[in-house]
């Protein structure tokens, strides 16, 4: 880390305790002890924690939860936004990425609980928790997100932090949201209506809450967009290019290095294909391809339906507390895909075809369906149930007050996800001839009358209408080529924990030393199954795969203290061991926080952290379609990973240096960390299989990369591996201040945060070579995009029941390393909100509208498919939102 950053924010926060100036961050006044320990006696300035309150969300104008953590400076890399080339089974989930370490090195919390994982994993094989399946926003009592590595706490998968989010289960009365929101440039597409409500009443001993949302949002297809056709364009379209075979061997036209030569079919153009020239006329046509704008069949924004529904049961009897909670959250997805999938067995089309003008056989360099089908469409079905029992017990024991807590939980997540593609054997049947369900064996090619029919690839198959006209495609005989896989998943995990904690262990000079100590059970497990026709690897494109399944067991013990050394200086000791039937791990952490002055603390930390490797990891057999870069094109190709029971827990060591202020209603806050992360579990990259294999010497000869006859990338196999090493470092910076009265014009309040990566240091096992990724958008490695600078300002203002915020969120220009390291801009989006809140007959009334990127500041352009970095940036442009709420 470049020392000068570090010691010069540590050095300004400093003086601001002295001089007792300061600039703004709302805090929470409660001591944090689920996220960021157990053990009582830490203080707000002890920690790295960030707090987001209800009241924090709703002034943020972000639709839900998962928004608000993807534009949180210290998550990068997310996935929130939708796109078809990157997310191939997780539409309709959001992730978050704390640090940028991947989606799988955050622990995800709901009240301090573990929740089972996506039963669908990220394209670069990460297992995480949907945000978007947890509870209704209007369920939410705050988010805390702790900023450091935390396995000593909560065991696995806490190697960049913990995200937990709170609910507020002791709400009494009745509340009834309403809020309509949509982008303005699309016509009114990407509309979406949210309905929430919720409602509580205390009982006596029993509190009860129930809360339900409902959202609708109409999607924005790539064809409505203005920036999305035109950036995913594939070679291998429809009615495609030939090879033309030679009768005696090789082929009729051939390039100046000797291999055959592409001819862009005649009817290219006129069948809706975009021919792509690339020489002058030979005496079988024009050399090139009849592309296929694919893209615009993407959905910018994807049809949606959500359903969250949450309750709990809350009982205070003195000694005893018991409460029950249950979750349930359904989404429905559908979204625009390619009209076809490529035919990479690049099959030959005999000179008998009708469609065929060559008077050759050729090989075909295309794809079934092109423009004039219009989009396909996939669907997702995910639900998720989620159930806990909680019991908490004061008791007198050795002399001690000490708690127990003991909670039972289980979490439920299923799937049910649809593609289309065409099967490769009936394709190949019918370009010669015995296409069709009923095809009599022994029959004649063509012959009609015996149920048999020819598929017409070429541009008059295209053009036909005439069902008597021999090149004619008949629609049953379409129908009958593509076949549709439902991928139905299930990840399930049970758990039991249970500890003691007291406030006086022993006493100390300085104080009494507390103690926490517990022991948690759980049981993870995965299902994934498809149907025979992809178990028996029969699909054109996305060929297949085995169905999978395992489970494991986990046991854990673990114990925290804090130790006041001074009345001015505490001590904090955890470890944990985790036993993970394969291999277990066991965690310590030290942190020390002294405070120089009243309002100034100062703190430090190590902790070591580790993350097993998830059961997709190890069992999985999947194939993904990824976009590429072969040669010079970005093309969509197969990548299989097979899971490996051979890999090994990746670990870290974290290290947090922090200055706190706190006086009055000002707040600032200053962390500089570093992670140094081993054996990271990664799936190698296949553009990084690519990259390396045609740098060796010019070929591609990697066993992992296969090749048609005619020497086309046709599937790449990825492997999970342990990466050798990350090492990441950087600085975090919040300020802020509640609340200044000006009078009889109101208060205003305003506040910082933002997150400065310095370093991002990784070795890519399959480059073999060492790369820097902060600042990149590390598209041909294993990382993920990486501005160095992220940051939220925001601003408000309060009188009498009128009221104004406003938000300005930048992210830092960086380099995108899938178009030769060109520059993707920086990115800033000023939010603006306004209110008004009044008591209307005994009921709370509050109303509010405001814009997202009110200036409609486009999406730095990237030159990938949809056109902008889906994991980074927000493409919608302006946003506009209505809100109105009605409490008593």
């Amino acid at each position: 880390m470049n020392p000068k950053v570090c010691v010069s924010a540590l050095a300004l926060l400093a003086m601001l305790g002295e001089s007792g100036l300061a600039i703004a961050q709302t805090v929470q006044d409660d001591v944090i002890t689920i996220t960021a320990g157990r053990a009582p006696g830490a203080q707000w300035g002890d920690r790295p924690v960030v707090t987001l309150d209800a009241e924090a969300l709703k002034k943020s104008g972000l639709s839900d939860l998962g928004d608000a953590l993807a534009f949180s400076p210290a998550i990068v890399g997310s996935e929130f936004n939708d796109d078809p080339g990157t997310q191939n089974d997780t539409s309709g989930t959001s992730s978050v990425n704390l640090r940028g370490l991947g989606l799988g090195a955050t622990l995800v919390l709901v009240n301090g609980v573990r929740q089972a994982p996506s039963s669908v994993a990220s394209d670069d094989g990460a297992s995480f928790v949907d945000m978007n399946a947890l509870v209704p926003d209007i369920a939410i009592g705050r988010v805390e997100i702790l900023k450091d590595g935390a396995s000593p706490l909560h065991g696995s998968d806490a190697v960049a932090g913990v995200v937990n989010v709170i609910t507020d289960d002791l709400f009494e009365g009745v509340e009834v949201r309403l809020e309509a929101r949509g982008p303005d440039a699309f016509d009114g597409a990407g509309f979406t209506s949210i309905l929430s409500a919720r409602a509580g009443e205390n009982l006596g001993a029993w509190t009860i809450m129930g809360a339900i949302s409902y959202r609708d949002t109409d999607g924005v297809e790539g064809f409505e967009t203005d920036f999305i056709p035109g950036t995913g364009l594939s070679a291998l379209g429809q009615p495609g290019a030939y090879y033309i075979q030679a009768p005696g061997g090789g082929f009729e036209v051939t390039t100046p290095s000797g291999g055959p030569q592409v001819i862009i079919d005649r009817d290219c153009a006129a069948a809706g294909g975009q021919p792509l020239v690339l020489g002058a006329d030979t005496a079988f046509g024009t050399p090139g391809y009849c592309r296929l704008d694919y893209g615009q069949f993407f959905s910018l924004i994807p049809d949606e339906s959500r359903l969250n529904v949450y309750g709990a049961l809350t009982g205070d009897f003195g000694d005893t507390r018991l409460t029950l909670r249950a979750a349930w959250a359904n989404t429905q997805l559908t979204r625009g895909n390619s009209p076809s999938l490529p035919a990479l067995s690049f099959p030959t089309i005999p000179i008998t075809n009708p469609g065929n003008y060559f008077n050759r056989d050729v090989t075909w360099n295309g794809r079934p369906r092109g423009v004039n089908s219009g989009a396909a469409r996939r669907s997702f079905d995910h639900n998720t149930l989620r159930l806990e029992a909680g019991l908490e017990h004061d008791f007198d024991a050795l002399g001690r007050d000490w708690t127990a807590e003991a909670s039972l939980a289980f979490s439920r997540n299923e799937l049910e996800a649809t593609i289309t593609d065409h099967i490769g054997d009936r394709l190949d049947a019918a370009l010669n001839g015995f296409g069709g369900a009923n095809c009599q064996t022994g029959a004649s090619a063509g012959d009609q009358s015996a149920g048999c029919y020819w598929f017409n690839p070429f541009g008059s198959g295209a053009l036909v209408t005439d069902p008597n006209d021999p090149r004619y495609n008949d629609p049953d005989l379409l129908a009958w080529m593509l076949g549709e896989d439902v991928r139905t998943s299930t990840s399930e995990l049970t758990s039991l924990d249970a500890s003691v904690t007291t406030a006086h262990f022993f006493a100390v000079p300085a104080g009494h030393v507390s103690l926490t100590v517990g022991a948690q059970l759980r049981n993870e497990s995965l299902e994934v199954n498809h149907g025979q026709t992809f178990n028996d690897d029969a699909f054109l494109f996305i060929v297949g795969g085995p169905d999978y399944a395992g489970e494991r067991d986990v046991a854990s013990l673990y114990a925290e203290s804090v130790i006041p050394l001074h009345e001015r200086a505490r001590l904090t000791l955890a470890a944990r061991y985790e036993d993970l039937e394969d291999f277990s791990s066991t965690d310590p952490k030290v942190a020390l926080a002294v405070d120089v002055t009243d309002a100034l603390t100062l703190s430090a930390s190590w902790a070591q952290s580790f993350r097993a490797p998830s059961l997709h990891q190890q069992i999985s057999a999947t194939t993904t379609l990824q976009s590429l870069t072969i040669g010079n094109q970005s093309l969509f190709r197969p990548v299989r990973t097979v899971g490996s029971q051979d890999l090994d827990p990746e670990t870290s060591d974290s290290y947090s240096l922090g200055l706190s202020w706190r006086q009055g209603a000002w707040t600032a806050r200053v962390d500089a960390w570093r992670l140094d992360v081993e054996d990271l579990i990664i799936e190698e990259s296949a553009n990084a299989i690519l990259a390396a294999d045609f740098a060796d010497d010019g070929v591609y000869n990697d066993p992992r990369v296969e090749l048609s006859q005619t020497g086309d990338v046709v599937l790449v196999r990825a492997n999970f591996v342990n990466a050798p090493s990350v090492e990441a470092q950087g600085v975090d910076f919040a300020l802020a201040h509640d609340g200044v009265d000006l009078g009889r014009f109101g208060t205003v309040n305003a506040g910082l945060e933002a997150v400065y990566i310095d370093e991002f240091t990784l070795l890519d096992p399959v480059l073999n070579t060492e790369i820097d990724a902060a600042g990149n958008r590390n598209f041909t490695n294993f990382a993920r995009s990486l501005p160095q600078w992220r940051t939220s300002v925001r601003a408000g203002w309060m009188n009498g029941p009128w009221s104004v915020n406003a938000q300005a969120r930048y992210i830092s220009s960086y380099d995108d390393d899938e178009n030769g390291g060109a520059k993707i801009d920086s990115w800033t989006a000023y939010d603006l909100q306004a209110g008004w809140a009044s008591n209307v007959r005994g009921h709370a009334l509050t109303a509010s509208v405001g814009a997202l990127n009110l200036f409609d500041e486009e999406a730095p352009f990237v030159n990938t498919p949809l056109g902008y970095d889906t994991k980074v940036h927000d493409a919608r442009g302006r946003v506009l939102y209505a809100r109105i709420s009605v409490q008593r």
